[in-house]
Parts: structure tokens; C-alpha cells; sequence
């Protein structure tokens, strides 16, 4: 097997359609381990959700065989997105080449391309979030910065997917981001936080995050008042997003159309999510939120359409 400079692996990157691609040794993850540290000492009860992702800043540990991190961006904001799902529906769920019911081709095409040239890999279409902290290993690599919401943020703001993997190459290439830091006086996110989850500058309790409650939390515990301060959101929340002035010039009227994403749009609205099957919801809701719903989460699903109803109602009233 030839060795592949850092250069060669990344323009293989962005052949296969990948926005941007950095390349960095493991040691530069190491300091994720201090950044979960210093979230569970602000937020103690935080340390239930958060001690477990430890391990992926010592990826080595599980895979010993691997040398360097490749973390590739994508920007999903090239696509519209419906008037009806703004609001109840994170976009970058929606809009996630991972949705396509072919997979995303770029990543396929990717990891055949380091197959044939006889690298060792684990992360992409295997689950990168489980090797690889990747918001973190995208600033590592210079792909971008962190902004006060605790989002990865690129030349184009925040709507950005992130897929990673381990290699087992000797290999490097960084990006220098020239994005400037967030004012230390904006406010704008945290006050945007329906529910206050967005505490402090660069701190967030998950447990308190309507992303986190509607999705991978399960939705237990949610009191009537946080389902309340919820709003309409039904999987997913981009409020803070949405209300950041580094995306606000963003027109999601605009762009390119996403592959089936119109068959779904009147399904997806609450009132018939409330009536459709099981089947139905596992077959053609959940694989649309990009692996943070599982198949045995339809219930979860139609207590936040239900709220969402009920909110719509509250505001008309």
C-alpha cells in the first residue's frame, strides 16, 4: 500500500462532491476530552448524557490501528425547504443526504476510493458520530469555527453536515478559517432558546435543548411547561439557528429541489402524523431524521405533533 500525502486524500474528498475536507492526527482530539469536562463542571446534571462521548477524544483505544481523522463538509443549504416544515422540522434532518433512500453516493464513492487505494477506515456510512467527535475535528482541521451556540459554523454558516472517519495513514491537511469569532456582547442565540438550554456563551444543558428532548432524550422527562415553551417543534429545533445573524441573509425559498422530500411534506405535517401507522411513520418519517429517531420512537413522534397542535391552538386563540 503507498502512502497518501494529506493533499491527495483531500482532493479525493472533494472529487466525490464533499464541500470541504481537513485531515488531522489523532492527537488533535484529545482536547475534546477537556471540552466535556468543563460543559459537565457547568452543568453537572449534564454528565449523564455527556460521559460517555469521553472516549471519542482516544478514538485509538477502540482502534488501534488508526493514525489520522478525515472530516468532510457539506453545505445542505444549496436546497429549499417547504414553508410548512420551518419551525417543526430541523433542516438539517430533512435535508441530510443520509435521508435518501440510496445513502449518500459521495460517501460511497469516498470510501470505495480509500478501499482501492488500500486504506483501513471506520466512521462514514458505519456512524462517524461513534468514533469521532466531528464538530470538534472540523475546527481541529480548520474547517470552520464554534459559534456561542455550541454549532460548527463554515463559510456559510452554521447548515452544514459533518461525516468523518479514522485512517490508518501518517496523514495531514488543514484548512485556516478566517471566519471572525462572535461578539462577546451578542446575546441573540441564548435569548432565541425557547427554553433557556443555551445558559451561558458556548454552554448548553441538554437536557433542558427541545433537539435533545424530542429526539435522542426520548422525551422523558418533559413537563407541560418546557412542551409548552417547545412550540411547534416536532423533531429537532433550529431557533437558535435560525435567529444567529451569520445565517439570517439565508433564503431557504431558493436552491435546488431535495429528492423526495416534497412526497413527504403533507405527511409530515401534525395532524397526519397524529393518524398515520406505525408502519408508515418507520418507513417513511423516521429515516428522514437522519438517525436521531429510532423505529421504536413513533409514540415520541406523535406527542410532539400533538403539541404542536395544541401550541398552534394556544397562539390563535
Amino acid at each position: 500500500m503507498a502512502t497518501l500525502t494529506g493533499k491527495q486524500i483531500q482532493e479525493a474528498a472533494l472529487a466525490c462532491g464533499f464541500d470541504g475536507c481537513g485531515i488531522i492526527p489523532l492527537s488533535e482530539l484529545a482536547g475534546y476530552e477537556d471540552r466535556i469536562a468543563e460543559r459537565e463542571e457547568k452543568i453537572p446534571m449534564s454528565a449523564m448524557v455527556y460521559d460517555h462521548l469521553k472516549r471519542l477524544a482516544h478514538p485509538e483505544q477502540e482502534h488501534p490501528w488508526a493514525k489520522a481523522t478525515v472530516v468532510m463538509i457539506t453545505w445542505v443549504g444549496k436546497y429549499k425547504f417547504p414553508d410548512a416544515l420551518k419551525g417543526r422540522y430541523a433542516k438539517e434532518f430533512l435535508l441530510s443526504q443520509e435521508t435518501l433512500p440510496e445513502g449518500n453516493r459521495g460517501k460511497k464513492r469516498f470510501e470505495d476510493w480509500m478501499t482501492e487505494q488500500g486504506i483501513r477506515w471506520a466512521g462514514g456510512a458505519q456512524d462517524a458520530s461513534s468514533v469521532i467527535p466531528l464538530r470538534y475535528a472540523a475546527v481541529q482541521a480548520g474547517l470552520g469555527i464554534f459559534r456561542q451556540n455550541n454549532f460548527f459554523y463554515g463559510p456559510k454558516g452554521s447548515w452544514y453536515e459533518i461525516d468523518g472517519y479514522l485512517i490508518d495513514q501518517d496523514a495531514v491537511y488543514k484548512e485556516t478559517s478566517e471566519l471572525k469569532p462572535c461578539s462577546p456582547k451578542c446575546t441573540i442565540c441564548r435569548k432565541a432558546c425557547p427554553t433557556g438550554a443555551l445558559c451561558d456563551v458556548y454552554t448548553m444543558n441538554p437536557l433542558h435543548c427541545v433537539s435533545f428532548m424530542n429526539t435522542f432524550g426520548d422525551g422523558h422527562p418533559i413537563p407541560p411547561t418546557t412542551l409548552e415553551q417547545a412550540g411547534e417543534w416536532i423533531c429537532g429545533c433550529d431557533a437558535c439557528q435560525d435567529a444567529c445573524p451569520h445565517n439570517r441573509r439565508h433564503d431557504w425559498s431558493e436552491g435546488e429541489e431535495f429528492p423526495g422530500l416534497s412526497d413527504i411534506t403533507e405527511l409530515l405535517a401534525p395532524e397526519n402524523i397524529l393518524t398515520a401507522s406505525d408502519e408508515e411513520l418507520r418507513e417513511k418519517v423516521i429515516p428522514k431524521s437522519a438517525n436521531h429517531l429510532r423505529d421504536d420512537q413513533t409514540d415520541l413522534l406523535r406527542r410532539m405533533a400533538r403539541n404542536c397542535l395544541e401550541q398552534q391552538e394556544k397562539e390563535m386563540a
